[in-house]
Formats: C-alpha cells, structure tokens, sequence
C-alpha cells in the first residue's frame, strides 16, 4: 500500500487536535464551530487556567488563544506552557495593538496573533501557518528517527559530530561505552575525548589543538586509515581495545559521520606475527632481527641524552662437544636453560637476544661498563654452579662493551665481540670488557 502524502494546508490539518482558548460565549461558539470543520479533534476551555490542565492532559498540536480572560490570562497560560513545550505553536487572538503586547509576545515565542474582532479567514491563515511549521519538524524528526534507526541497527561504532559538538552516538557504542541511552551518557560525566586514545595511549583530549579541539585530531587520524584505541570506561586499568577508524563529512553542514571497525582480531594476528618474525623460536628470546632494531632505539636514545648503554655478549664454552656428544636435542635444551637463567637474572628493562647459535646478547639501557661487568660476573657464575640435565656442569664466556660517543650499532658490537674473543683465548669461563 502507497504511503498517503498528507500536506500541511488540507490533509494534514485534519489529523491535529488543536486547543481553543476563549471565554467570550459569543466568539467562543462561533469559532468552535469554525474550527470544528477543519481539524480532527478540538479541544475547548474558558479561561488560562483551564487550558493549562486541558493542555497537561490532552498534549494538543496546536494552541488558540485569547490574552484577556478571568482566573488567568493567556499570556501567564502561555508562559506556563513554554516552561513546559518550548516547540508546540501557538496563536493569539487579542485586540490589543500595543508595544507591550507585541514585546511580551516575542518573549514568549508566540508564533501568529490575529486581532480582533477574529477574522475566521485570517485565523485560517494563521492556522494553516503553524501545521505547516508543525507538519516540516515531524517530517523532519521522522527523517531524524529514520537515520537514527538506520545509525542504531549497525554493528561498527558510530558517533556524529554537529560543528564540533557531539550530536549522536549510535546504539552499538552506547553499550560498548556502558550506557543504555544518549540522553544517560550526555548526562554522565564521562567525556568522550578522554576515551578515544592513539596508539601511544594518549587521549585525543591531550592530542588536540590549540583551541582544545579533540575533532580535528580524530579528522587527521580518520583521513590517514589509522587505529584508535577506545576504553569502555575512563578508569586507566581497563584495556583499550583497537578500532579502525574512518569518516564521511558534509562540510557545508559542518557534520561529520566517525565509524569504529573493532579490529582487535586483527591487532592480535599482527602480534602474533611480529611475534614469531622476532622471537627467536628455540629459546624465546628475540631473535637477531628484532635486536637490530632494539639496538638501533637505544643507540640514537643514548647519543640523544647522552645516557650510558652497555651490552653482553655470551657465548656458551665448548658447545660443539655437547652437540656432538649428548645429540643436538641435548644441545637445544641447554640453549633454552641458558636463556630462561639469563632472563631471570637481568633487569626487566634489558633486552635479551639469540646473537647466533650458542651466542647470546644482552642490550642494557642506562647501565655503565663497570655494573654490566659486575652483571656479566653474575651471569658467569650462575651458569658455571648451574647443574645441566643430561649434560652435567657448564660455562659460559662474557665480553662487555660501553657505548662512546661517536658509536655505530656496528663499532659497539665489534669491540663487545672483541672482549668476548678475549674471554675465550684466555681460558674460558670468564668476563672480560673493552675499553
């Protein structure tokens, strides 16, 4: 069945309930009967006060009213009914033709007056004025409710954004966010700059502009395809969960349209895969790649603040034996031995690294030769007391080096390897260091 077009001049105003206020008997009868004839339902009282409680408990569309009446007047019922319904329209009949009247009325919004004695045609006119305003809004909060239904029923994370303000947040990020309603969370507290974060963890409250602008922020994030990272709520210990993040704008309107791709699946097959590109598999340690880049990191920190940094280089003593001897199964597990000791007994903030067969490196931020010689010694002297299944007693070789100013990742390992060298030529089972 064809939707039925109604139009704010005929059709339309026969579908309203409209309320007549009016406590002259003669103009009270006569433009009921009137108004009877071109609206659906019209509702009737003598004075201001009887209009409040008809209006409080009928909801017309549309309000006719007179200024002079006993009990109270219409403006006062006006007033009371603005407090209430700022939108619903509003005509007055008055014989009044003053500044003060035209004043108050302007204060209170009213939308048509018709001077009397009422002319039945004028009023018509005013009338037919006011469906039509009341007729466009519902078109247009019907449009609204529609594109809201639409905005709801999707399963990414929608917000809109209205010149800078948030004007609409759809149902799936509603309930990611912990609240049931819009209205529920533009209540809260909650602000919505401090749980969109980026990658680093910092909210785009902090990421803003000058002004404290969050949106351009999220615009420059949205129009490169990046990742945001959102928290349910602004307490620092729960997680943000990874979306991605696009956008579409209507610039002449200053409206922006903001989804939210919940990519955590994908977030945890990157890991996994930088995982098993930079972890050494044998031993868990990272591999020699992954290291290249931790030593690449810290070297620039380092010369940047010029901060001390200092590595290890570990190699286990007469490892081809063990092979040979016990069987290569016997020498993978002395490796994972060997490196599980090792990162049970370094700082949290140091890197340890499978250099290459049975050699090891340790990169160790803020560290000088003299405390990492001290760290190699320990290392050393656990490893050597350290009983091996299969295998029996073992020993390792340390060399240490420090960075110097003028460092490159290649002269800092050259002289690492160089101080390793000379552990081994000189017995073995030893830490010596590069000056």
């Amino acid at each position: 069945m064809a939707r039925q077009i109604l139009t704010p001049d005929n059709d339309f105003l026969k579908t309203l309930t409209i309320l007549h206020v009016e406590d002259d008997p003669d103009i009270h009868i006569r433009l009921n009967y009137f108004l009877k004839r071109h609206v659906k339902t019209l509702l009737t009282a003598m004075d201001g006060e009887e209009g409040l409680k008809m209006f409080q408990q009928q909801q017309p569309d549309i309000i006719i009213t007179d200024i002079l009446m006993p009990t109270m007047d219409g403006l006062t019922m006006t007033k009371a009914i603005r407090d209430l319904d700022m939108d619903i329209p509003i005509i007055v009949t008055t014989a009044y033709n003053d500044e003060e009247f035209f004043l108050r009325s302007i204060d209170l919004g009213i939308d048509r007056y018709v001077l009397k004695p009422t002319d039945p045609k004028i009023l018509f006119r005013a009338l037919t004025h006011c469906a039509g305003t009341l007729w466009r809004r519902r078109e247009k909060e019907q449009a609204n409710r529609y594109v809201r239904f639409i905005l709801d029923i999707q399963p990414n994370l929608l917000l809109v954004v209205d010149n800078g303000q948030l004007e609409y947040i759809n149902q799936a990020f509603l309930n990611f966010l912990g609240f049931e309603s819009l209205e529920a969370f533009l209540n809260s507290e909650v602000q919505l700059e401090n749980l969109i974060l980026t990658r680093d963890g910092t909210p785009l409250s902090v990421q803003g502009d000058p002004d404290g602008s969050w949106l351009m922020s999220l615009l420059a994030t949205a129009g490169e395809h990046r990742v945001v990272y959102l928290r349910a709520t602004d307490k620092k210990q729960v997680q943000a969960i990874p979306f991605a993040v696009t956008f579409n704008s209507l610039p002449e309107l200053k409206k922006h349209l903001f989804s939210f791709s919940d990519i955590t699946h994908l977030e945890q097959e990157k890991l996994q895969l930088e995982e098993q590109a930079f972890t050494d598999s044998l031993t868990g340690t990272c591999n020699r790649a992954r290291l290249q880049g931790v030593l690449n990191t810290e070297l620039r920190r380092a010369h940047r603040h010029e901060m001390p940094l200092s590595i290890i280089m570990c190699d286990i003593d007469h490892f081809k034996r063990v092979n040979d001897v016990y069987g290569h199964q016997a020498g993978d597990d002395v490796l994972r031995q060997v490196a599980t000791l090792m990162a049970a007994n370094i700082r949290a903030e140091d890197i340890l690294a499978r250099w290459g067969g049975e050699e090891f490196m340790i990169v160790s931020p803020l560290n000088d030769l003299e405390n990492m010689r001290l760290v190699a010694e320990k290392l050393r002297s656990i490893i050597a007391s350290t009983p091996f299944p299969a295998v029996g007693q073992l020993t390792c070789s340390f060399g240490v080096a420090q960075r110097k100013p003028d460092d490159t990742i290649r002269d800092l390992t050259e002289r690492a390897d160089k101080a390793l060298y000379a552990a081994k030529t000189g017995g073995r089972n030893r830490v010596e260091f590069a000056l």
